[in-house]
């Protein structure tokens, strides 16, 4: 048995009897071929087994049936109740037997997710151009709608956004780490406090609860034919909410006209779909988590901020790059009050997430599991398109040696370097609306020049761009909010339709790459010029939506007392 990022050998077994791939298991005998591609779910969540997801086209067998789902030679059968996999024809939720799919009358044939590459990368096209059309033709005062049907359109869009990712799901495999979800699931659902004990999974213990609850609701007769459209369902969600959060933010700062048209931006980027509706990952969840964390930090809601903040260390390793931000605004206030709702706020989440799960564990367990996870992929880049990709360190040792030192030490030396231009930054801005982009400059830094990091990483780059717009009100943050989308498409869509391997160094590799390095450089020149000025720039709107409540409680969004929110000629 594998510990915690290595591969199986031939005919190892992962899983177990309720363990199979994605979809409604079915009686009928198949064949068919898997090839799986990199991620950050490496474990194997049912029997202490793990898998080396992260390996870039990694094949490997799956028989499906009362003894769950082998890894071996990228060849596979089912019996007795196995479950229908790429390549079978399924209809809507991963069913067997007729529908609508894309292989003509009676289902889909082939791997259905290279049967939507095509259309998703002529969607990206579309989008990217119009974005650029529409940037460059920007002036805030030419965006005028009229007043009657806000609510109307907002929802619209919102309700769009929602039931195209619910419409294309059900069609859509996706990636390996469904299956894996699909396990930690099941595995939750028949003991939650049993979860790490019973099985072996590297992921912090948050996102368990959500995977508690769709096993639960997938383990019925009438929702487990959609379990992989339920395991989808939360990040669909997330996209929705956090295209909200930045409409109503923005419906405060620079009018109705503007607001829908960052939302729509959001609900619609290809970036954003290709992560929760096709991949079936998790980041858009914990993107919500972080934009959030920033806005109330913004507010001056310290207790709330940080109890976001911990809530996403308790999802994600990489939560901890964000970190400094909430430092920063500490040491900015220079009291002990938000010191002591900060540590308060920490404690009482981190006991209240973990407690169900520390029942016969050792006293360090949480760490060891971080531990483990953060030393699971020794690399210079796991698939992230970024410096070390660009000079060909796609899967090499992080200990190989590059001029005086190794991957992992330059990483380190760049994670230190980033940070500390980041604190300048922010004490030359003497604002926390500088939170947003400190934030993005760290999570762009880190991704850029840091080791072992992994091709979604630089996920919440996009979401942060528009929000250090918002609060910063600089227009280069909206192409740069454009540029991170474009890079993170491209990197995510190459890994997903795997025309990327540990060996190859291919035209996409090198562009995105080259272009995540460019990106940076500009955004330290954008961040170092807003930084220069004291005040911040913003124009008030015009929405008919009150900066304070009734009851004196700030409403999402609205400056906290004492920031200057004046516009400064």
């Amino acid at each position: 048995m594998g510990g915690p990022g290595q591969r199986p050998s031939n005919g190892q077994t992962i899983g177990n009897s309720r363990a199979g791939d994605v979809g409604q298991d079915t009686s009928s005998n198949s064949t068919s071929t898997d090839t799986t591609n990199s991620s950050d779910v490496k474990s194997q969540g049912t029997t202490g087994q793990s898998t080396d997801s992260s390996t870039p086209s990694t094949q490997n067998t799956s028989t499906s049936g009362n003894n769950g789902t082998t890894a071996g030679n990228d060849k596979s059968s089912s019996g007795g109740s196995g479950a229908a996999r790429d390549g079978q024809h399924r209809g809507p939720g991963g069913m067997s037997g007729n529908g609508p799919g894309m292989g003509g009358p009676g289902g889909r044939s082939g791997n259905s997710s290279s049967a939507y590459a095509t259309p998703l990368a002529i969607f990206a096209a579309v989008f990217f151009g119009a974005f650029v059309f529409i940037a460059y033709r920007f002036r805030a005062r030419e965006w005028k709608l009229g007043e009657s049907n806000r609510g109307l359109m907002l929802w619209t869009v919102l309700g769009a956004g929602f039931f195209l990712r619910m419409a294309i799901a059900p069609w859509i495999s996706g990636h390996m780490d469904l299956m894996l979800f699909r396990n930690w699931a099941m595995t939750a659902a028949d003991s939650l406090s049993g979860f790490y004990t019973n099985g072996s999974s590297d992921y912090p213990p948050f996102y368990i609860y959500i995977l508690y609850v769709i096993g639960k609701i997938g383990s019925t007769d009438a929702f487990s034919p959609y379990m992989s459209v339920l395991l989808r369902l939360p990040n669909i969600l997330a996209d929705i909410v956090t295209a909200y959060m930045l409409y109503r933010l923005a419906s405060k700062r620079v009018g109705y006209a503007i607001s829908l048209g960052l939302a729509i931006f959001y609900v619609f980027n290809p970036a954003v779909f290709i992560n929760s509706t096709f991949w079936g990952q998790v980041d858009s969840f914990f993107t919500m988590l972080i934009v959030g964390m920033i806005v109330l930090l913004v507010e001056n809601r310290i207790g709330w901020s940080t109890v976001l903040f911990t809530i996403a260390v308790l999802m994600k390793p990489q939560g901890i790059i964000y970190g400094p931000v909430l430092f920063f605004e500490l040491l900015r206030q220079r009291k002990i009050q938000p010191w002591l709702l900060a540590v308060g706020g920490a404690v009482v989440t981190t006991i209240l997430v973990i407690l169900p799960f520390s029942w016969g564990q050792e006293p360090l367990w949480l760490l060891d599991l971080y531990k483990g996870t953060v030393g699971e992929y020794p690399y210079a880049s796991v698939n992230a398109y970024n410096f070390f990709a660009l000079i060909g360190g796609n899967y090499t040792q992080d200990t190989t040696t590059l001029f005086l030192f190794s991957y992992h030490t330059w990483g380190m030396i760049c994670i230190v370097l980033v940070t500390l231009f980041t604190w300048w930054m922010y004490i030359r801005s003497r604002k926390p609306q500088f939170a947003a982009a400190a934030a993005l400059v760290l999570i762009a830094g880190v991704f850029t020049f840091a080791s072992s990091m992994h091709e979604r990483y630089l996920f919440p780059a996009a979401a942060l761009a528009v929000l250090a717009y918002l609060y910063l009100r600089d227009r280069r943050f909206l192409w740069l909010a454009g540029g991170f989308s474009l890079t993170i498409f491209l990197n995510t869509f190459d890994i997903f339709y795997s025309s990327n391997t540990r060996d190859q160094y291919g035209i996409i590799l090198c562009v995105t790459s080259l272009l995540n390095v460019l990106l940076f450089v500009y955004l330290v020149k954008v961040v170092w010029d807003c930084s220069k000025s004291s005040t911040m720039e913003v124009s008030p709107s015009n929405d008919p939506v009150p900066s304070e409540l009734p009851s004196g409680q700030l409403t999402w969004g609205a400056s906290s007392p004492g920031v200057n929110t004046t516009l400064e000629k």
